[in-house]
């Protein structure tokens, strides 16, 4: 029978180490505790919560969409993907023409001033052109009027009314307003508003529907103009 191999040297230390005491098992639950106490270690643990199953599902079958709808995109476009560039290019240079365009960005400053306009703003005082102005005006009308350049005189009428509001708020007029954006804004008087829409209105029509003022317009157009000067005091 063979010799039986010698204990090694951790197993001689084992089988001499003393079983632990009492005091042993004492001092190593308060370490233990100690340890617990600063939290520093994780000893409770809590199952995690389960995803809710209708929710996943949702999720899925959205995502599944969106790629269906990129699939189809896809082949939509894969007959012409290697002109896509081109394309895109030539895009990008219409784009930039368009918005380098004087028609352009003028119907976007118009659009922009519009939509910011100041409506919140009022006339601060009244708009009365001078006496000698209204006789003018009155002289020169009436003089085209019985040539019978009616048409001639309501528009006189209207330009000239343009440019006392303009010398009365340079702010108001701006180059590129229509008759109409003067009519609707909120720094025109009012007591200038009644007039000025009688005037604008048979101008339209003459300048842009084709239709004659004649007596009946222009007698109408200048009552109108008379009855704010007479309430200026200016007649």
């Amino acid at each position: 029978m063979p010799p039986l191999p010698a204990p090694s040297a951790a197993q001689a230390s084992s089988a001499a180490a003393p079983p632990p005491t009492g005091g042993d098992l004492s001092a190593a639950r308060q370490l233990i505790a100690k340890v617990n106490a600063r939290h520093d270690l994780q000893t409770a643990f809590t199952d995690a919560p389960q995803p809710d199953k209708k929710t996943l599902e949702f999720w899925h079958r959205v995502f599944e969409a969106i790629g269906g709808f990129f699939h189809v995109v896809g082949q939509v476009f894969a007959p012409i993907a290697p002109a896509l560039p081109w394309l895109l290019y030539a895009l990008a240079i219409a784009v930039v023409v368009l918005v380098l365009s004087p028609v352009v960005r003028l119907f976007i400053t118009t659009r922009f001033e519009r939509l910011f306009q100041r409506h919140h703003l009022v006339a601060d005082e009244p708009w009365r052109p001078s006496r000698a102005a209204v006789a003018a005006l009155l002289e020169e009308i009436d003089a085209l009027a019985e040539r019978g350049e009616y048409d001639e005189a309501v528009h006189l009428l209207l330009v000239r009314s343009v440019a006392d509001i303009n010398a009365f708020r340079p702010d108001l007029v701006r180059p590129h307003y229509s008759a109409r954006d003067i009519l609707i804004h909120p720094l025109l008087p009012e007591a200038a508003r009644p007039a000025f829409r009688a005037i604008v209105q048979w101008v339209e029509k003459s300048y842009f529907a084709g239709l004659r003022v004649g007596q009946a317009g222009f007698d109408a157009c200048r009552a109108a103009y008379m009855d704010f000067v007479r309430a200026e005091g200016l007649a």
